[in-house]
């Protein structure tokens, strides 16, 4: 293998690793950190009065969803929240068709035809955390 293009392919993994690596960003206020952060999926299950605080989105790289999940309590607390609304969502980004036919003639020149198709739903998994916090 060259040096050049092996250069090129590490530069490649490095990219990659650190996008895997990069912290989700937030959109929103922030107050003085927090030592704990609730955890809701439904903001129906939220039993107190709460203020919508700020949000993030995490699309791509995340290995784990418990990992994942963490990562966004642990953001919660810099951020000051007082609990966080998560919600794991799927989006279908690309749909991928093949499929194949075969065409044959039979000895009274009679065409016979087979075919099969596939159709498969490519997904990117999102996670969306709102942060909120708590009337007083």
């Amino acid at each position: 293998m060259k040096k050049g293009t092996l250069i090129q392919l590490f530069g490649i993994l490095l990219i990659t690793l650190m996008t895997a690596c990069a912290k989700p960003s937030y959109f929103g206020t922030t107050y003085p950190p927090t030592s704990n952060v609730d955890v809701y999926l439904d903001k129906a299950d939220i039993r107190k009065q709460y203020t919508t605080m700020g949000s993030t989105t995490l699309e791509k790289g995340f290995g784990s969803i418990e990992a994942t999940q963490q990562k966004v309590i642990e953001m919660g607390k810099a951020k000051g929240a007082d609990g966080v609304i998560m919600t794991l969502t799927e989006d279908v980004v690309v749909t991928q068709q093949n499929g194949t036919a075969i065409a044959s003639k039979t000895k009274k020149d009679k065409v016979i035809a087979n075919s099969s198709s596939q159709t498969r739903d490519i997904k990117e998994t999102k996670i969306i955390a709102t942060f909120i916090k708590y009337n007083q």
